[in-house]
């Protein structure tokens, strides 16, 4: 612009050069808009390219091949592939030797007189140097750069992995390996901080597998397995969303209930009865068995009670269902804090 306003730069040298230049940076930045980190990186490399080429350009005084060639060869080196980066730089490289190479050869020193030729020489060197210092200042950032997208990557699979690892290792610690409902300790602990944060009437389900140790005996161990799976299943099935379930021993399973009237709480617990009861396992892929569940169930409605307080209760009715010919769930008294 400084040899436009002066009078030896024509205004349509000058506008090519600033569209090309920003149409890099706008390109750049649309074509990783995706990513922020690489998309600020590259744009603040582009801006700092363009303006010193621009500046360098718009201080010359002789046009040469790259004046154009460059922004593109910049946009396709920092945001393609570092071979074909080599190959551009390679290219333009030998299409400014050929031209300098080509206006030395052919410009006379007794024509042009001295002090012209020594002007001349002296831009065509300036112009290589800058080239090369472009060139190779654009390979180096390219490789630092690469090497940071390596970086970043890795980081990147680092923190996936540990994030796997430690969803892994929380399942571990949380959730029963076989029925994939929640462990003892763990339920037992979600229950206690239910318990000292609540206002509002809970309740608390304690059911066991009928006759489970013959069903072993019987069928296998592979068969019992099964068993806990398919309850395990249906208690999923029918308390999801709504309330907490945890394997709180070898076939005796609780689910925690907040916010349901007892009346509810009971009907929720003879609705999985009875599904329960309907339901034909299979075992071994042939042959099917039925089983049955006892519970005992204990409501309170407010809150003030210990987790212990609450499973006695529930323990108590459960034995009580035992007791009275099972396949039946038993209400403990209520619990009036």
């Amino acid at each position: 612009m400084i040899e436009f306003f002066k009078g030896t730069r024509p205004l349509s040298f000058v506008l090519p050069i600033i569209s090309v230049g920003y149409i890099s940076v706008i390109a750049g930045t649309f074509f990783y808009r995706n990513n922020p980190l690489t998309r600020y990186v590259r744009v603040a490399t582009f801006s700092g390219f363009f303006i010193m080429y621009v500046f360098t350009l718009m201080t010359a005084t002789t046009s040469v091949t790259f004046t154009f060639v460059f922004p593109l060869a910049t946009l396709f080196c920092m945001y393609v592939d570092r071979w074909f980066m080599f190959i551009v730089c390679s290219f333009i490289l030998l299409l400014n030797g050929l031209y300098i190479g080509n206006k030395l050869y052919s410009v006379s020193k007794q024509e042009i007189g001295e002090a012209a030729y020594n002007q001349f020489t002296t831009t065509m060197l300036i112009h290589s140097f800058v080239l090369l210092l472009f060139m190779s200042s654009l390979i180096a950032i390219v490789y630092v750069f690469h090497r940071l997208r390596r970086a970043m990557e890795y980081k990147v699979q680092e923190a996936h992995h540990a994030k796997e690892t430690g969803q892994k290792l929380y399942a571990q610690a949380t959730i029963d390996g076989l029925t994939g409902v929640f462990n003892r300790r763990h339920f037992v602990e979600k229950v206690r901080e239910q318990l000292s944060g609540t206002g509002i009437s809970f309740s608390l389900l304690l059911l066991d597998i009928d006759d489970f140790k013959k069903v072993n005996d019987v069928h296998g161990h592979l068969a019992g397995d099964q068993v806990l799976i398919t309850f395990s299943n249906l208690l999923r099935q029918v308390y999801a969303d709504i309330g907490m379930v945890g394997r709180v021993g070898g076939e005796e399973f609780a689910v925690f209930l907040q916010g349901r009237s007892e009346d509810e709480s009971l009907a929720l617990a003879e609705g999985l009865r009875e599904m329960l009861e309907q339901t034909g396992i299979a075992i071994n892929g042939e042959k099917q068995i039925s089983v049955t569940t006892s519970g005992g169930i204990a409501y309170a409605d407010r809150s003030g009670m210990t987790f212990e307080e609450l499973f006695q209760l529930a323990d108590k009715a459960l034995y009580t269902s035992k007791d009275s010919g099972k396949n039946q769930i038993t209400k403990a008294q209520p619990v009036c804090i």
